[in-house]
């Protein structure tokens, strides 16, 4: 349960941030681009009385591409805010397309403008455009492209159509806010990037730190503290709940370890602490107990919804997975394998985790002087009762 590694998936995290990023920016863009047009419809074409650059009179068809951006936007608006999955791969397509077909209904309008003598407001109404696409197309390079090529060709087309030349000038500063708007989306991408990785290098970092703070360096188990929390937990869930809200706890400790390590070394007993700790994580229930590392040679496990009877089968299933591990203890009095003694107590109702640890390491002891390699129970009693003994052979 505590044995987690740190994430690496960088390029998933990028992947995931840059699809939210996108989705959120799409929508600010598509917001821009239907208020845009209303209020470009409503300035040049339904307001007569205003003294503007373009006469209303000779710009009967304008109004079309604006209305063709409004409906557009409007629609892929209403189908992101309704959409069961807004990160398909269906919606990034689509918001792509619909990139492209703005930027030609703009390309359109553009023109439309420039051909009505509107030619002093192109150059602005370009500039913002593409500034607004800037801001909200920047980390997905082929959007950007789908909406900015078309805007930037159709005044280099425009210029060419209705002046019949195009001076060196003119060529210079069109490339020069392309590569300058190009520029601009590769650096804040840049800074994009970087900022993810700031984001993913912290939460490894947090992620190392819980590590350390809650797991045992050695076997990769929940330390003392992080089980006494669990612990803590475990007693307030249960002293709420109504009706049945049983569990139970384990008390584990290897026998004969010292011998172990001094006959072995050191280096040895650590690796039988981890064959140990594998091989109660494996007679648990996954998913559900927890494991823990007590201190020196001694476990501890929580079993949640269990009582003494189930915490007996499992104390049984531990017994048998360390058996058929077969580790050898020639320094043992007990047999010639590594073997446990665990303690067992199931809460009840008033019982503090102090009292409860405290029965279960009584029913660890009980066993440890009752000749080892055996669990057994602590019951409501003053004393632990011996109700089964099971030896390894």
């Amino acid at each position: 349960m505590f044995r987690r590694k740190v994430c690496k998936a960088f390029d998933l995290r990028y992947e995931q941030t840059r699809q939210h990023a996108i989705i959120m920016s799409a929508n600010w863009f598509l917001w821009v681009n239907l208020l845009f047009s209303i209020v470009i419809l409503v300035r040049y074409y339904f307001n007569p009385s205003v003294n503007l650059a373009i006469p209303a009179g000779r710009a009967d068809f304008s109004h079309l591409p604006l209305f063709a951006v409004m409906v557009i936007s409007a629609a892929v608006l209403y189908m992101l805010k309704y959409s069961p999955d807004r990160l398909s791969r269906n919606i990034w397509t689509m918001l792509r397309v619909t990139m492209l077909i703005l930027s030609l209904n703009w390309c359109l309008v553009l023109f439309l403008l420039f051909a009505s003598g509107g030619r002093p407001v192109i150059f602005a109404l370009a500039s913002i455009l593409l500034l607004t696409g800037l801001i909200a197309l920047y980390v997905d390079a082929l959007a950007w492209f789908l909406f900015s090529v078309p805007l930037q060709a159709a005044i280099i087309i425009t210029s060419l159509v209705f002046t019949s030349y195009i001076t060196v000038v003119n060529v210079l500063a069109y490339i020069a806010l392309a590569l300058l708007v190009e520029s601009a989306r590769r650096m804040l991408n840049t800074w994009f990037v970087l900022a993810i990785h700031r984001e993913q290098e912290n939460n490894d970092l947090i992620q190392r730190l819980e590590i350390q703070a809650n797991c045992d360096p050695l076997t990769g188990l929940a330390n003392r503290r992080a089980f006494q929390v669990m612990l803590d937990k475990a007693v307030q869930r249960a002293s709420f709940q109504q009706g049945d809200s049983a569990f139970s706890m384990l008390m584990l400790d290897v026998d004969k370890f010292k011998n172990y390590n001094d006959f072995y070394g050191h280096q040895a007993g650590d690796s039988c602490l981890i064959q140990v700790a594998e091989s109660i994580e494996n007679a648990v229930r996954a998913n559900l107990d927890l494991v823990g590392r007590f201190g020196g040679e001694e476990f501890i496990v929580l079993l949640p919804q269990a009582s003494a009877t189930d915490a007996a089968d499992i104390a049984k299933r531990i017994q048998s997975a360390l058996s058929m591990r077969n580790i050898e203890h020639m320094a043992s009095d007990v047999t010639n394998k590594v073997t446990v003694s665990i303690g067992i107590a199931e809460w009840s109702p008033g019982l503090t985790a102090s009292q409860l640890v405290s029965r279960a390491d009584s029913a660890l002891y009980y066993a440890k002087h009752s000749g080892r390699n055996q669990y057994q129970m602590f019951f409501p009693a003053n004393n632990p009762v011996k109700e089964q003994t099971v030896k390894q052979a």
